[in-house]
């Protein structure tokens, strides 16, 4: 089986570490880019992705089966060609819970106790002991997006004494949250009450835009937004005006509409806002995680057994 992986990521730890039984009946090749791979791709049965796939690329490759990305999201696929084609396509959900779910903390934390403010004052050798702090303990937490990642996060927020309010599509409980709640009531229930909210939704065709203006007026003056999810799950100039306004305190964005965020952004300066270029979901062990999840689906490939988190391409994830 031809396996051809396109990708910057260093996956030195996937291939020096595949079971030996895997390796003898696969050829691994490794390209930072579709243009590198060349005709490699006309050959491969298995295609590993970061995510991106352009139309004329998946076109070339004629042979192919399956393909795995190293991403949870797969909005960025030809979805519906793959659906066609009747490719499979397995994502890598499940790989983000701790990394991402502590970096959720790490904002709020970073945003309570001020700590943008402590590292200018440094900066600027300011010895200012007067300087006031928030704390988590007691405020309410919504997570809308209460999937492995929303559960984690609600978790590692009770641990602060927080109250945690989580969105999902039925409403069903889930023990890590003290609320669960669900559609368009849900949802502005959630946003009334909560005093930090994290987006963490996958991007589809039901969840672009879907934090509205209206939605966001919904907030307390004093609510931190953090967006995790994708820059086009909300409206984003309906958050600049937000923000610059002071309708709502502060946000945390991980993601944008347009990335790289344009240097001409008003969000790069404002100092309500922490920016950070899409990188919640890294960590030292994501090869690692990566991996497991791959060797799984290419032993039940291989010899016809049960495939993990295979993408439902209508839906989107």
């Amino acid at each position: 089986m031809n396996i051809v992986a396109l990708t910057t990521m260093d996956l030195t730890t996937m291939t020096e570490n595949m079971p030996q039984n895997l390796k003898e009946r696969c050829h691994f090749k490794w390209f930072a880019s579709s243009k590198e791979a060349g005709s490699a791709i006309e050959e491969a049965d298995v295609i590993i992705t970061a995510g991106r796939m352009q139309p004329e690329l998946l076109a070339r490759a004629s042979r192919v089966k399956w393909v795995q990305t190293i991403s949870a999201g797969v909005d960025k696929l030809p979805l519906e060609e793959l659906a066609r084609r009747d490719i499979i396509v397995t994502n890598a959900r499940g790989v983000h819970t701790i990394q991402m779910s502590e970096f959720a903390l790490s904002l709020m934390l970073q945003w309570v106790r001020r700590a943008n403010q402590l590292h200018d004052n440094q900066q600027e050798k300011v010895w200012n002991h007067l300087i006031t702090f928030d704390e988590l303990h007691g405020k309410t937490l919504g997570i809308i997006g209460a999937g492995a990642i929303g559960e984690a996060v609600a978790k590692k927020a009770k641990a602060f004494d927080m109250q945690v309010i989580g969105l999902n599509r039925s409403g069903a409980a889930n023990p890590a949250f003290d609320t669960t709640v669900s559609g368009e009531d849900g949802l502005q229930t959630l946003l009334t009450e909560s005093d930090i909210v994290v987006l963490l939704l996958p991007s589809t065709a039901k969840t672009r835009g879907f934090l509205t203006k209206t939605h966001l007026a919904l907030l307390k003056p004093s609510a931190f937004l953090i967006n995790l999810a994708r820059g086009d799950v909300l409206d984003e100039e309906a958050l600049i005006s937000a923000l610059q306004e002071g309708r709502i305190a502060g946000a945390a964005l991980d993601v944008f509409a347009t990335e790289p965020l344009p240097e001409a952004s008003p969000l790069w300066s404002m100092p309500n806002v922490i920016v950070t270029p899409h990188i919640a979901g890294a960590s030292a062990q994501y090869a690692k995680r990566v991996s497991e999840i791959f060797y799984h689906n290419l032993a039940a490939m291989l010899d016809g057994g049960e495939m993990m988190n295979v993408v439902n391409l209508k839906e989107g994830y």
